[in-house]
């Protein structure tokens, strides 16, 4: 796995359920990771009523019909219901210090923040996961959760790979209207890397007038200007060094973003009338180079108004974004077509490999070679039976020769369950399909309990003269085996051994 295949196609916008898309794409993929997610802005506390006043729909936070329905495109508060088993599992799976972190939070605060919190913890696992060991993140939030998922990312990608916290000033100027608080005018973009080996490209900005006359006060005989060092060393010896003004390199962009060209005006070219909470093409232009050189791969999980998409793809990146509206297509295909710098787009070029939710990814990156897979079962012949000649299933617990048992994955493989020997057990075949990728052993083992089908209840068959004997020799004498036919017989004889024994072997 340490050079992945990408197993998607570059100018892809998925349709669907990100985390879905997500589990199936190959590790270590992506150069950067770069969103702007829902901000749980309009979650509901315990004692709120879901019920949508048509005259107060302009202060929530989500679009709402003629009818007074919220569009279901847009949705931006969250409850514990629609947090699905997979997810749970997933987070179980990867940490389950997260689980109870959210509880916490949930207990703390509100049903809404636990189930918005669950939902952004199984998606932000993944983009770790996704992410190569030189890749970064990007993530884009508001005042409402910003503080509790920044503690997500520090369990996540490690507190030591925090990079910054980017105030981003939304507004240039803005009367406060709030009554009982100062208006709130910006939001923050949590910075984090993947390992300390993370590729970054300072940004520089050009300096000011107001900078020059302010940083750069002295000018010497060829009338270059230069300010003077501020050093210890120098203020005590009283030597003077100059640090001439190079207009070239400019200044070294910093933490707090307030520049004019960063806002996104109502009255600007960019906007998108479809879409309430676009970010401006300039900000995000801004986060793809410093993370990025051109040809590296960018996804976006949220894409909304494919405002990242569109800057990778004028960094010269290449990219896939994620939605789950169908109905959005069109919008996309107007902002690529509007603000994409390359021809390609021009003319009223759409995007041509759209991808339905049906045609989800799938990994080429999660078998191991068959030598790999015959060491891991010799490992787990001897962890899981102790010894070589007590080979047994690990639900039902009859006892099959080797040749007979399967590797299964106790977390599921399409849930990103890795091949591992901490989740890895054998299981005979009918076990093995039984259990699926949905079940777990404990349920399998019920309804197996339920049929008298475990070892311990098929052991104790006893023969008409009540001594006991072989299980499968009862079985045997109840169900006479037919004879096979001569197809039978020619199956047989080309495999070379029969096929697998129905309840296994007694010892």
């Amino acid at each position: 796995m340490t050079n992945p295949t990408l197993n998607c196609k570059n100018r892809t916008v998925f349709i669907g359920d990100n985390r879905e898309v997500m589990l199936g794409l190959n590790a270590e993929i992506t150069d950067a990771i770069i969103t702007d997610p829902p901000f749980n802005s309009g979650q509901m506390r315990k004692d709120d009523k879901v019920k949508i006043d048509k005259k107060k729909s302009a202060h929530l936070p989500y679009p709402v019909d003629e009818d007074g329905l919220a569009a279901r495109a847009y949705k931006d508060h969250w409850k514990i219901e629609d947090v699905s088993k997979r997810e749970m599992e997933l987070i179980k799976y990867k940490d389950k210090d997260l689980m109870r972190f959210c509880q916490i939070i949930g207990n703390q605060h509100s049903d809404g923040m636990e189930a918005y919190l669950l939902m952004m913890s199984s998606r932000l696992l993944l983009c770790h996961e996704l992410l190569k060991e030189t890749g970064s993140m990007f993530l884009h939030c508001d005042p409402s959760a910003n503080s509790y998922l920044r503690m997500l990312m520090d369990a996540i990608f490690g507190k030591e790979n925090f990079r910054n916290e980017i105030v981003w000033r939304k507004y240039a100027g803005r009367k406060n209207n709030a009554k009982h608080k100062f208006c709130t005018q910006h939001e923050t973009i949590l910075f984090y890397s993947k390992s300390p080996d993370a590729k970054f490209n300072p940004i520089m900005i050009p300096h000011s007038e107001k900078e020059i006359a302010n940083e750069y006060k002295f000018q010497d005989a060829d009338g270059r200007r230069y300010r003077k060092s501020r050093g210890r060393r120098y203020q005590l010896t009283g030597e003077e060094r100059r640090i001439y003004l190079d207009e070239s390199k400019g200044r070294a962009v910093g933490t707090l973003w307030v520049e004019d060209g960063l806002q996104l005006n109502t009255s600007s070219s960019e906007r998108c009338e479809k879409w309430t909470t676009q970010k401006p093409l300039a900000l995000y232009t801004r986060l793809v180079k410093s993370v990025t050189n051109p040809g590296d791969f960018v996804i976006d999980p949220f894409c909304g108004c494919a405002t990242t998409l569109i800057a990778a793809e004028n960094a010269g990146c290449r990219w896939i974004g994620i939605d789950n509206n169908p109905d959005r297509i069109d919008m996309l295909n107007e902002q690529f077509e509007k603000l994409t710098l390359q021809d390609l787009w021009k003319g009223k070029v759409h995007i041509k490999e759209i991808k339905s939710k049906r045609d989800l990814p799938k990994r080429t990156d999660n078998k191991p070679s068959k030598k790999k897979m015959e060491e891991l079962k010799d490992q787990l012949l001897v962890i899981q039976t102790k010894s070589q000649d007590r080979n047994y299933c690990e639900i039902c617990g009859h006892r099959f020769p080797p040749e007979y048992l399967e590797i299964d994955h106790i977390h599921p493989k399409s849930n990103r369950g890795e091949w591992e020997l901490h989740n890895l057990q054998l299981l005979c075949s009918r076990c093995n399909r039984r259990k699926g990728s949905t079940k777990t052993n404990k349920q399998v083992r019920a309804e197996l309990k339920k049929e008298g089908l475990l070892f311990y209840q098929r052991a104790a068959v006893h023969d008409y003269t009540g001594i006991p004997m072989d299980h499968h020799e009862a079985y045997l004498r109840e169900k006479p085996k037919k004879k096979p036919c001569r197809k039978q017989k020619e199956d047989l004889k080309r495999k070379g051994a029969s096929r697998q024994p129905e309840m296994g072997i007694l010892g």
